[in-house]
């Protein structure tokens, strides 16, 4: 009995009395009394037995034709197999690209301080625009969610672009075309009168000319030097002073069930449970809403975008919080002052508190530069926790806490100001940022 050895897989099978070897499909014999040679072109294949006599084995030459075609069989599957992962892999980086499209801030406004700095907080724009009579929503579309503004790993404007273009080959262009034309000239459409036109006047035209007539509102906000002279003075007469800010995650607390949907929330802030709030609650809000109102500096955001400015107004005339009468500064006050070389100074010979769970590492990097540490609170679980914060707090001397513990940081540097007549400062991700190196004194 003779066995076939057929193309690249090594397989064998019983093909008479001839053994069949190699890659290539060459043949030899077993037998003891012969030779063996190729029948013609037809593949077949002579063989000699024991007598001497040839005789052909048919079957030989279609087996290696049916090996040939199995092998074949193979390689297409697996070109197809490489294909179709190929292009789940192309989805799936496409999917990637578009999820950092969503999440890519708008180009910050420009500034001649470090207060255009990103805003804290992290989370996806809302398709919502706020208007006198509330918030409505934006059409939906890719380019309208790269509204989105401000996490502290906020994307620089070119590289959100890119995101852009590279998620929608094609396409971006198109979708930004018509994204500035209904922001802009069909929004002017909407006053032109039947039967007119307005020759030569772009809305950029007109926006200039608005912004002319708006001007005397604008609000100046305190500038990391004025601050710091004011955290200073209050250091040195030892009276309490509290620094807060609002970023998109308290905002958007604040704005459950109250201007938004609870619901619509939850989708766009799944950071919230990380920030300190599980749940926007009733009780949450107006604890918050209070040590905005009790505070004596609030950061407020220089970014538009609609989980920003577009949220922070109508949350205070829901909470009835007159934003005119607040001391306002930027919400990116921590990273101002410390690329402002102020944030040292205002340390140098006080006796410091940290607070939240970078407090240890944070305290190692301060006390390398010559900072006194007065104590560390290494972790605050929430909102609920704050009044045992606040007890472990009233425990130490100090002279001013840093705090950076999300959300509830605003209720604990009002009470700390409020309750133990000490200077508190929401330190924000701005710990995080030097204890892993990102940013450097």
């Amino acid at each position: 009995m003779y066995k076939e050895r057929g193309g690249t897989s090594g397989e064998c099978r019983e093909v008479g009395q001839v053994k069949v070897a190699g890659r290539t499909g060459s043949r030899k014999s077993a037998g003891k009394a012969g030779g063996v040679r190729r029948a013609g072109g037809a593949g077949g294949v002579i063989a000699a037995g024991k007598s001497g006599r040839a005789r052909a084995v048919p079957h030989a030459g279609r087996a290696a034709r049916a090996s040939r075609a199995a092998l074949a069989g193979r390689a297409q599957g697996r070109l197809r197999q490489g294909s179709a992962q190929r292009r789940h892999a192309s989805a799936q980086a496409r999917a990637k690209q578009r999820t950092a499209m969503r999440r890519a801030p708008q180009p910050a406004p420009h500034a001649s301080s470090p207060q255009a700095m990103p805003a804290s907080g992290a989370g996806p724009a809302p398709r919502q625009t706020t208007h006198p009579q509330g918030v409505v929503a934006l059409p939906a579309g890719r380019e309208g969610a790269a509204a989105s503004a401000g996490s502290a790993n906020g994307v620089p404007p070119a590289a959100a672009q890119q995101a852009a273009q590279a998620a929608v080959p094609g396409g971006y262009a198109a979708g930004y075309r018509d994204g500035v034309y209904a922001g802009g000239e069909a929004l002017v459409a909407k006053h032109i009168p039947p039967d007119h036109i307005l020759p030569a006047v772009a809305a950029v035209d007109l926006i200039e000319a608005g912004f002319r007539q708006y001007a005397p509102s604008l609000t100046r906000l305190a500038s990391p030097h004025e601050l710091a002279g004011h955290i200073m003075a209050a250091l040195d007469e030892q009276r309490p002073l509290s620094v807060v800010r609002l970023g998109d995650g308290e905002l958007l607390t604040l704005a459950a069930d109250t201007v938004l949907p609870a619901l619509e929330v939850q989708e766009l802030a799944p950071f919230l449970p990380y920030a300190g709030v599980p749940c926007s609650t009733p009780d949450i809000r107006a604890m918050l809403a209070e040590a905005i109102q009790g505070a004596d500096w609030v950061g407020v955001p220089i970014s538009r975008a609609p989980t920003f400015q577009g949220l922070l107004f109508p949350v205070l005339r829901h909470f009835g919080i007159n934003w005119s009468s607040l001391k306002l500064t930027s919400s990116t006050i921590n990273y101002s002052l410390h690329h402002s070389r102020l944030l040292l100074p205002i340390l140098q010979g006080r006796r410091v508190l940290l607070i939240g769970s970078q407090a240890a590492d944070l305290g190692v990097l301060l006390h390398q530069h010559g900072i006194q540490i007065a104590g560390i609170l290494p972790s605050v679980a929430g909102m609920a926790d704050i009044p045992r914060v606040m007890q472990h707090a009233a425990e130490h001397t100090f002279d001013i806490a840093l705090v950076a513990a999300g959300i509830p940081a605003v209720v604990l540097c009002r009470r700390i100001a409020g309750e133990l007549g000490k200077v508190a400062f929401d330190f924000g991700h701005l710990a995080d940022k030097l204890v892993t190196g990102e940013l450097q004194f």
